[in-house]
């Protein structure tokens, strides 16, 4: 009773909102640990409960009376960090201490720091992904923690929400799934997640056909990856290699339907635009520097017309160089593409084979809508 009524506990109540006063003597009754509760080094928080918001301060007083842990949650380290991530993250942080009663994992150095290293937001994921799932040794493992790190921010956070909303803690926490995933790069992973977590198709995007095409990924980069991971998800499998070379005559059943047909292609031509303007500026900036132009005499104007003519002949053969450039990038990264593909045994489309045509993507006058749905002969049209 000495120390509930002693000048320092009733400044400290005096100090913070009466809704953390309320909870803070709640604590106590509920905990009966007086000395822990009223210690110099809690009484001395006033600047931690007065920046955490109300839900925050709310879970930190159910994680002491749930737990009985005070001493570790009056911690001066423990404090810090929640003061650190932010209110959001202290909610899922201080709702996973007591919600799985895992407060020495929780709370330990290497679990703080990688969740400070991680971001506020991932770190709010990885707390909520714990208190939902309960799996606190997969989460806080070495491997997840180092993974985690070492692709800090939205990434990590995909990661974590993944695991979240599939409760599938073991099988994306595996050394396989992680060695993926660090491979094919941040973007492409980070678009892997968000299909295991929109699809839940866990199985099959953990599978050992998926695990092993890393080659794939790393080359399509991370928007058709996202198309891929989709599609696999789709199907249930990863299609097996064709048995032999596919007829150029011969349409795809619909029960075959390639995952290539979700894949953007770039479109190198946008370039061509941007090559004339910048020659066409150069050229321009160059007569100027050199000589100026002078329009008072009838010999300059003369002149003025030349520049004219050659910029405009320099442009037209630019324009046709370029084009030329621009189609042959693209059926070189058509080529690279179609061999990764077929090496990995997804089957190549070809919407111009056989004679069955799309309601979808060919119009009325019997033409490929090519603007639409990328080339010819590699259509995205997802009815095809």
């Amino acid at each position: 009773m000495a120390e509930l009524t002693s000048p320092r506990v009733l400044e400290f109540a005096g100090a913070v909102d009466p809704h953390t006063a309320e909870w803070y003597f709640w604590a106590i009754w509920g905990t009966k640990a007086v000395g822990e509760l009223t210690s110099e080094r809690l009484l001395r928080s006033t600047e931690f409960f007065r920046s955490m918001d109300s839900q925050a301060t709310v879970e930190y007083f159910l994680a002491l009376r749930e737990t009985k842990a005070a001493g570790q949650l009056t911690d001066d380290r423990v404090l810090a960090f929640a003061r650190a991530v932010g209110s959001e993250a202290a909610v899922e942080f201080f709702g996973a201490c007591w919600e799985t009663r895992a407060v020495p994992k929780l709370t330990d150095d290497r679990v703080l720091a990688a969740a400070r290293a991680i971001g506020n937001g991932a770190a709010q994921e990885l707390f909520r992904t714990i208190r939902e799932t309960k799996a606190v040794d997969e989460l806080t493992s070495d491997r997840v923690l180092r993974f985690a790190e070492a692709r800090a921010g939205p990434l990590a956070q995909e990661y974590f929400r993944a695991i979240r909303q599939t409760g599938s803690a073991a099988r994306l926490t595996a050394e396989p799934v992680l060695d993926f995933a660090a491979s094919i790069g941040k973007g492409a992973a980070r678009e892997y997640f968000r299909a295991i977590s929109s699809s839940n198709s866990v199985a099959t995007l953990t599978s050992e056909a998926v695990l092993r095409a890393q080659g794939v990924i790393r080359s399509i980069g991370s928007d058709a990856a996202l198309d891929y991971f989709l599609a696999a998800a789709a199907r249930g499998a990863i299609p097996a290699p064709p048995a032999g070379p596919a007829s150029g005559g011969t349409s795809a059943s619909s029960s075959a339907v390639p995952v290539l047909t979700l894949l953007d292609l770039p479109r190198y031509d946008r370039y061509r635009e941007v090559g004339l303007v910048g020659l066409g500026v150069a050229f321009w900036a160059g007569v100027v520097g050199w000589n100026g132009l002078p329009v008072t005499t009838g010999t300059a104007a003369v002149d003025l017309a030349l520049l004219v003519g050659a910029c405009a002949g320099l442009l037209y053969g630019a324009h046709l160089l370029l084009g030329a450039v621009a189609h042959r990038s693209s059926e070189e990264f058509l080529r690279r593409r179609r061999r990764l593909l077929n090496e990995h045994g997804i089957r190549w489309h070809d919407c111009l084979a056989g004679g069955s045509r799309c309601d979808v993507c060919w119009n009325v006058d019997a033409k490929h809508e090519d603007r639409r749905f990328d080339l010819g002969g590699c259509c995205r049209c997802p009815a095809c």
